[in-house]
């Protein structure tokens, strides 16, 4: 059955979860890449929406194959786009229940993002992340929405590899591991460091930096060596060279 409809129950439940209070009051997200969804295969998603020209053309067929029929959801081609995120759809979406984790460590080697605002840099390290083997990532309260659809895109299916864990400040220097800030001043560079086996390092927040919490709270302070004509790293570049470093 396609549903054509904007009153119906199942398009309205769906498009709500574009909005981050709904994601987070049902514990879901929603990926639009195909190719994701393909690469997430060990995860199975809660449901999935198709366009009806798509359907048709049985262009997603292997991905749904393994779907549980009630769980598919064909809308017409019209009201489907107001489903997605972005402006030109591939004509499917899955939605995932949430994928972070308690965090119950005592040893690896984790980044802290620091209230990191951009979802764009915090998909970015996640991809790095997967990308060199981290440990995983740990993320403030106040940081951007994990599960907002652009973060889900630039960490490509790594949001689904990385373990990812949310944590206060207060919380992060209670941990028996070394509490590494980033700073320019007064601190390490990331060639002479040594990291080891307990070791998180903080990156902060884009505009402001690593908050005077942690840095009044740190073990050691790190920096990356570049030229006096440049202020500062993208976030997501430091901290994929810091992930590099951390791991190589």
């Amino acid at each position: 059955m396609v549903i054509t409809s904007k009153n119906n129950d199942t398009y309205k439940f769906l498009k709500n979860l574009k909005e981050k209070k709904y994601r987070q009051e049902y514990g879901l997200f929603m990926v639009e890449k195909p190719v994701v969804i393909e690469e997430a295969r060990d995860f199975m998603p809660k449901y999935i929406a198709i366009n009806e020209s798509s359907y048709k053309e049985n262009k997603f067929k292997d991905i749904i194959k393994n779907i549980e029929e009630e769980n598919i959801y064909i809308f017409s081609d019209n009201i489907f786009k107001n489903l997605c995120d972005t402006v030109t759809s591939p004509g499917i979406i899955a939605y995932y229940k949430e994928v972070h984790r308690n965090f119950e460590k005592n040893h690896g080697k984790f980044l802290y993002l620091d209230d990191i605002r951009e979802p764009g840099n915090l998909g970015g390290i996640i991809r790095s992340a997967h990308a060199f083997e981290l440990d995983g990532i740990i993320i403030s309260p106040n940081s951007c929405d994990l599960y907002n659809p652009k973060t889900v895109r630039s960490s490509m299916s790594s949001i689904f590899r990385v373990p990812i864990y949310f944590m206060s400040r207060e919380d992060l220097v209670d941990l028996d591991f070394n509490i590494i800030a980033t700073a320019l001043n007064s601190s390490t560079s990331i060639r002479d460091y040594k990291f080891k086996d307990k070791d998180i390092v903080v990156i902060g927040n884009e505009a402001k930096g690593v908050s005077e919490f942690l840095m009044d709270n740190a073990d050691s302070y790190l920096n990356i060596p570049i030229s006096k004509t440049v202020d500062s790293l993208n976030a997501n570049v430091a901290a994929s060279i810091i992930i590099y470093e951390m791991m190589k």
